[in-house]
């Protein structure tokens, strides 16, 4: 019996289709299920709105586009059948495809990471047949695409696509006449250009795949909001999360695809379906043959360290956020206090910092995990706990673990209130102690009641501080900062929260080169270290700050008093080494100064990462790249050993040892890999890496005769860099890769200029890297270079 639903009756017959159900409706029109009488198949008809006879002109290029559509040939593209008209209605006859939609598949959660890569070639390969053939889709998202019970993807509604625009002018009427009716679902999957209601082509196809392929993997879109102008507002000026941020084993060629389909400029995202489908391959390969991963603790264990101790940040029982920096302060000022027993070595923070990090994210720190850690630091012991806050109140548990045997050596619970926290952790120390089964000798007992602050309210913006300045983001950095001006002034003597102050400075101010805050990094040590000479943290960031600003003699004095200070402090030989070769070119000083900061933390990843570098320029290149595959495993683990800083590079460092080879290829896929990592990640040094990459990129291209693709990823470099400039960023880093772009490029004058400027911050390095640089050998008979040259050796 016929049925209304919709604008159509359900029973009746059309032509020689007789409609069957409602299949659903959209923007354009609806759709139904129907039987095709004559071939006595099953097909889909698409009933479009009647407004489009008020429009001739709109309802001629669309029925013209839909025959065009029917050209398209793919196993993944519903076929578009025939176009049709009844009772002044026009509707298009297109393959009716059985199956899940793939937003209704996600509405229970994402795909799996091969079942999404495996769509996003199907897709792909779709796109290329369309975009090859002059055709626009316009509306790629998860509502438009099929997923058979055998795994076929099909893109539906072909039938609404267009041809390349010839008309502009045209196009942008259309979009913005049809803006305030699209519903939300749509708009979060716009193109930037598509968004503004400007001309679009193919690669706006690219970017709502790109969106596509984000949902796919993490179950929702990039780009959300309550209403069509805030998602708008979200996809012209916001970046979205790193895939490999919400979703654990997303390798950085996956997220390298997804974050190059959602860039803003159509000219800096794909410029072909067929180069995401190669990459999309490529990727699954690796994904099958790649090992399955259970753990990320998989790192051979270092040298067991006799009668030493890590301890794990206490777990918050309660989960509430705001009380998370009570366990990062237990745990800094246990490790800092069990330093003051004779004959313990205390494994540093930093590392400790590292190995949690490393974790998956679901992970919950017990006993038996925190084992595993201990082995791979090459702990002893183990102190692991967890801490309860109620109002006032706060309860305090600490076990202390043998890694051997995983014996419970002791357990010790303390109660008190909060602001009483500084006796709670001094007991924590007495009582875990005697596991040891040691006396604390006087002095012992004094170094541990010795209070670096009185200040409850000190403590906590000090630990808040130190949380946010161990991620190295922009953000981050700026809440530390926040945090441990709030410390000093709760507590002016505060002389760890000053040089911490200090320390988060200079790292803005080298990350972002600001001189102004260099200066006023040096400033804040010095007061730190009035307060207390014999703070060697102080004297490393001070050396490290004066170093950014050229002041090679001062910063190896205040970094080598470090080392005198903390003669096992791998982060002060780290220190040191990178004085001796930025400050002084002293490449040979420098490496052994790296080693022994890698046999006192076998995952200092950022001392793998620069003496892989100056192992291949010292020629040693078998080792650099050995050096260099340690690096990249540890930067893909998160691991740094620098106070918890990720790192950045190491593919770029590998893929130098393949370039100075002459193995373009290799070197190709290393820069890409980097630049996937890079992309996906926040870190401070993001737009200078992001430089130098694009300059590496486009010298193995001039190396292999692509003289198009080299001159475009130049021109990114240097545009790039003169708006880094035009902010007051000028560093003599990145200023040194643009001078090798500017060389290879043959503006030899140019080049030259900005050698100059590079030397006259860093003369001895300048000195030393030109004469090792081959993308620099076009400058060495001329006059100026030579000039530059003398002037410095």
């Amino acid at each position: 019996m016929a049925r209304i639903e919709g604008t159509i009756v359900i029973g009746t017959t059309v032509q020689h289709y007789r409609i069957t159900n409602r299949l659903g409706a959209g923007g354009m029109g609806e759709v139904y299920r129907a039987d095709d009488l004559r071939l006595g198949r099953p097909v889909a008809l698409k009933f479009l709105p009647p407004s489009l006879k008020a429009d001739p002109e709109s309802r001629a290029r669309l029925l013209n586009e839909a025959r065009a559509a029917s050209l398209l040939r793919s196993p993944n593209i519903a076929v578009t059948y025939d176009i049709g008209e009844s009772d002044g209605i026009d509707f298009i006859v297109m393959e009716f495809v059985e199956g899940e939609l793939l937003s209704t598949r996600l509405s229970q959660g994402p795909l799996t990471l091969r079942e999404a890569v495996e769509a996003g070639i199907q897709i792909a390969d779709a796109l290329d047949e369309a975009h090859s053939r002059g055709i626009i889709h316009r509306d790629i998202k998860s509502a438009n695409l099929m997923r058979t019970a055998r795994g076929l993807v099909k893109v539906l509604d072909f039938g609404l696509a267009k041809f390349v625009d010839r008309h502009p002018a045209t196009e942008v009427t259309r979009v913005q006449m049809t803006m305030a009716g699209m519903v939300v679902g749509t708009v979060s999957y716009m193109a930037p250009e598509q968004a503004l209601g400007k001309p679009v082509d193919h690669r706006a196809d690219l970017f709502s795949f790109g969106v596509v392929l984000f949902e796919l993997l993490t179950g929702r879109v990039p780009f959300e909001g309550s209403v069509p102008t805030e998602i708008i507002d979200h996809i012209l000026h916001q970046d979205p999360p790193p895939v490999s941020r919400l979703v654990t084993a997303v390798p950085p060629a996956l997220d390298a695809v997804v974050s190059r389909a959602l860039e803003k400029s159509p000219e800096f995202r794909y410029q072909a379906a067929r180069e995401m489908y190669n990459d999309l391959k490529t990727i699954a390969a690796q994904l099958e043959a790649a090992p399955r991963r259970t753990s990320r603790v998989t790192a051979a264990a270092p040298p067991r360290v006799e009668s030493s101790v890590a301890v794990m940040t206490f777990a918050n029982i309660t989960r509430e956020p705001t009380d998370d920096w009570i366990g990062t302060g237990i745990a800094e000022t246990v490790s800092s206090d069990l330093k003051n027993i004779h004959g313990l070595t205390v494994i540093g923070r930093a590392r400790v910092f590292d190995a949690l990090r490393n974790l998956s994210t679901d992970a919950h720190l017990n006993d038996a995990l925190a084992i595993d850690i201990g082995r791979r630091l090459g702990a002893t012991w183990v102190v692991v706990g967890g801490y309860q806050r109620m109002g006032p109140m706060v309860r305090i548990t600490a076990n202390f673990v043998d890694v051997a045997t995983g014996e419970l050596r002791r357990t010790v619970k303390v109660d008190g209130k909060i602001d009483e926290i500084f006796a709670l952790q001094d007991k924590i120390v007495y009582e875990l102690s005697q596991g040891l089964n040691v006396a604390l000798q006087g002095s012992e007992v004094a170094e541990i009641e010795k209070k670096e602050t009185r200040s409850v309210e000190a403590y906590e913006s000090y630990a808040r501080g130190m949380m946010n300045l161990r991620q190295a983001t922009r953000e981050s950095i700026d809440r530390a900062i926040a945090a441990f001006e709030d410390a000093t002034r709760h507590d002016p003597e505060y002389a760890i929260a000053w040089a911490a102050l200090g320390g988060a400075y200079s790292l803005k101010g080298s990350f972002l080169s600001l001189t102004e805050m260099l200066h006023k990094a040096i400033d804040l040590e010095r007061r730190a270290l009035s307060l207390d000479p014999e703070l060697a943290d102080a004297h490393l960031w001070l050396g490290s700050a004066l170093l950014s600003l050229g002041e090679v003699d001062a910063a190896i004095t205040s970094v080598r008093e470090a080392v005198r200070l903390e003669p096992d402090n791998g982060q002060a030989h780290q220190g040191l080494a990178r004085a001796f070769w930025v400050g002084k070119g002293d490449f040979k000083s420098a490496i052994p100064e790296f080693e022994r900061a890698i046999e006192l933390n076998p995952d200092a990843g950022y001392s793998y990462l620069q003496l892989g570098l100056l192992l291949a320029w010292e020629g040693e290149l078998d080792r650099a790249e050995n050096v260099c595959r340690r690096a990249v495993e540890l930067q893909e683990q998160y691991i740094s050993g620098n106070a918890g800083l990720q790192i950045v590079g190491a593919h770029s460092r590998l893929g130098y040892v393949h370039y100075l080879r002459g193995h373009y290829d290799e070197a190709l896929r290393a820069y890409e890999r980097e630049m996937a990592f890079i992309g996906s990640s926040d870190h401070a040094l993001r737009e200078r890496t992001q430089i130098e990459l694009n300059v590496k990129v486009g010298a193995v291209y001039h190396r292999q005769a692509r003289t198009e693709d080299a001159a475009r990823h130049f021109d990114r470099a240097v545009k790039a860099f003169d708006l880094r400039v035009s902010r007051g960023a000028d560093d003599p880093f990145t200023r040194y890769y643009i001078a090798a772009a500017l060389a290879l490029r043959g503006d030899t004058v140019r080049a030259i200029d900005s050698l100059r400027r590079v030397a006259s911050k860093y003369p001895e390095l300048t000195a030393a890297r030109v004469q090792r640089d081959p993308d620099l050998a076009v400058l060495r008979d001329d006059p100026a270079f030579q000039e530059l040259l003398h002037a410095h050796v």
